[in-house]
């Protein structure tokens, strides 16, 4: 790549301000950046932050409920009695257990990091305390097959197909309706269809009701459904568990009454993996009793609660191993090295737009992108290629597959709807192995230590690291008020560009290793990465230097385009003019250099879609006047009381 940049210098006679630096207590960050000499034994200590990385998301919001039981597994014992007694029991246990609430939070799990991104507190008995089993990996031959190659039976035991893209949920039926041929071949199947309560998947459930009833007249047409030989359970999930058929039938109204009755959980909550756990051991002893294979089908359109999937993932693959049931997945795509996507919602009474998060990958077990878009939280939304880490890695590890449906999204925020080509993301596989063992690897691993360093440094989901890099992208419409923001931000900047210089300084010295790296998604991240730090700095300098030059001279209050409009503020923007060429130049032609190298060396691959969209974006910035439409939310008159404020959804 190319050579080492000086770091933007900034005037001398700028204030300094008085904000602490971006140091955890022990001065491991000064450590990392000091130089050279002192870069490669301050490394070494770094390594063991790498660990926690993990289990990096993003923290949920607090007031999510939290549930006090926690699921066991279901006994097995010798069949002694008949069979239609045991039946009626389990229709009697069914009956009395419909629901059952899970966890959010579960206690045990002491020495833990919090799943998220937010500051991790050392622990020296980490790899100890982490839960789950060592999964032992099984021939990856298949894997590594073009999808029509698999177009045949799995023997049991063997790895699924981590990734099939379908066009709608009709290919998806096909697909699986060929599946449960399969599997009827050998003898008689229970399928337990798993439904998201999320009010965005009641569209879906609908659509399915339709297929179901042409599955089943598929499966009589081959001959393989006679008798009962494929019966069907029904249950849903959010922040508890229901199960919506009293035992498992064939009888297709029961089923699409079931399937009807899901409910929308409003929580917000999506324990996906605990729900399989219960879904499986509700459905395990009818399924040993009745000598029939399981499969359970979910249906979700988002990942799942984070903290749940991180502590039940392996426990769920377990589960499943033990009641021989296969995970099929009808899915969603991963954004691409993020958590979450965001939904546009407008308040009904006045307009307001607020970004809600939604739980949407990411595709690898650990984070491998930075976290900002370097005025803050990342606000877009960019495709991986692939499905969530946790569901891919259920579905392959049982012997099921991923379906990965096309988004239909609505209303999500900055969506690079971009489909990617197939082959061109063979080498960018993300690793399916346990987090565990990624986590103990990538201790060893100094380029990845340099890599999450960063990331973790430049972390907007920690408090302390926020409150200097996230950046304010609105200001008042009023010029006292705006000018006592941009005083405070200007002084941020000073703090924020600092670290920029040390991270940039400490990425350039990990080149050599970056070029020795034999993994192309590692090398592909490395290059990302530098790019957007020098990109950055960039806009750190510009904005501050824009925000110095608006206020000396203001320009005027901006005439509303209708007598019906309000101006509100001025929003910020990306542009291509610049306010400090003279200063930003040289950085910018590098940041440019590299992301074009990005474009030409992994074409096809969101790592190139990441680098044309900050290409795109512009080095400069400004500031936009926003107007408001006062007549879509008219002000209340009269003296009666307010309304109450319209509660903001948790999807």
């Amino acid at each position: 790549m190319s050579q080492a940049t000086a770091p933007i210098q900034m005037p001398a006679d700028a204030p300094a301000p008085e904000i602490p630096p971006l140091e955890d207590d022990h001065g491991a960050t000064n450590d990392l950046f000091r130089g050279s000499s002192s870069f490669l034994a301050s490394l070494i200590f770094h390594m063991v932050l790498v660990i926690f990385l993990a289990l990096l998301t993003f923290d949920p919001p607090k007031d999510r409920a939290a549930h006090a039981v926690i699921l066991d597994d279901v006994v097995e014992e010798p069949l002694e009695r008949p069979l239609e007694d045991e039946l009626d029991e389990l229709e009697h246990l069914a009956t009395e257990m419909s629901i059952t609430k899970m966890p959010s939070a579960v206690s045990g799990l002491a020495g833990m990091a919090p799943a998220s991104l937010s500051a991790p507190q050392l622990e020296t008995k980490l790899l100890e305390d982490m839960i789950g089993p060592q999964i032992s990996q099984v021939d990856l031959q298949l894997i590594n097959k073009p999808n029509d190659s698999l177009m045949k039976e799995l023997p049991v035991g063997t790895q699924g197909v981590a990734n099939v893209v379908v066009g709608d949920y009709n290919e998806a039926m096909d697909r699986l309706t060929q599946e449960l041929v399969w599997m009827l071949d050998k003898g008689e199947v229970v399928a337990v269809w798993l439904f998201d309560q999320s009010e965005s998947m009641k569209d879906d459930q609908a659509k399915i009701r339709q297929r179901i009833k042409r599955v089943y007249d598929e499966l009589g047409i081959v001959g393989v459904a006679k008798d009962e030989a494929l019966t069907t359970g029904v249950a849903s999930y959010g922040g508890g568990f229901e199960l919506h058929t009293r035992t498992p039938t064939s009888n297709r109204e029961d089923i699409d009454a079931a399937i009807a009755e899901v409910p929308v959980d409003p929580s917000g909550e999506e324990m996906t993996c605990q729900a399989i756990i219960e879904a499986v051991n509700r459905h395990r002893r009818y399924a040993q009793i009745a000598k029939r294979q399981m499969a359970i089908i979910l249906v979700t359109d988002e990942s799942g609660n984070s903290d749940n999937n991180q502590r039940f993932l392996e426990d769920a693959i377990q589960a499943c191993r033990r009641a021989d049931a296969r995970v099929y997945v009808l899915g969603r795509e991963a954004m691409f090295g993020y958590p979450e996507a965001k939904v546009r919602w407008e308040d009904p009474q006045n307009g307001n737009i607020h970004l809600l998060p939604i739980d949407r990958g990411p595709e690898t077990a650990l984070i491998e992108q930075l976290q900002t878009d370097g005025f803050g939280i990342r606000r877009d939304a960019m495709p991986s290629g692939y499905g969530p880490y946790e569901q891919v890695r259920l579905a392959r590890e049982t012997g099921g597959i991923f379906f990965m449906l096309p988004g239909e999204e609505k209303n999500i925020n900055e969506l690079n709807d971009h489909r990617y080509d197939v082959a061109a993301m063979e080498p960018y596989r993300p690793d399916l192995r346990p987090r565990r063992d990624q986590a103990r690897d990538a201790m060893q691993d100094p380029l990845q230590g340099v890599i999450s360093k960063v990331i973790y440094d430049l972390n907007p989901y920690e408090e302390s690291v926020a409150n200097v890099i996230e950046i304010r992208r609105f200001f008042s419409p009023n010029f006292d008020q705006l000018s006592t923001q941009v005083r405070m931000e200007q002084a941020k900047m000073l703090t924020y560009i600092d670290y920029l210089d040390k991270a940039i300084a400490a990425t350039e010295k990990a080149q050599p290793l970056r070029d020795a790296s034999p993994s192309v998604r590692q090398q592909a991240n490395f290059d990302l990465l530098y790019a957007q730090l020098l990109a950055y700095r960039v806009r750190a300098y510009e904005y501050g230097a824009y925000l110095t030059e608006f206020v000396k001279n203001p320009p005027p209050v901006p005439n509303p385009p209708t007598p019906k409009h309000e101006f509100r503020g001025w929003a910020l923007d990306t542009v291509n003019k610049l306010s400090a060429e003279s200063i930003t130049q040289g950085d910018i032609e590098h940041s440019r250099e590299l992301l074009k190298e990005i474009i030409e060396e992994h074409p096809g691959t969101p790592w190139a879609s990441r680098a044309k969209w900050e290409l795109e974006r512009g080095f400069g910035i400004a500031l936009v006047p926003s107007f408001f439409d006062t007549t879509r939310f008219p002000q209340r008159r009269g003296n009666g009381p307010a309304p109450p404020p319209t509660p903001i959804p948790k999807l």
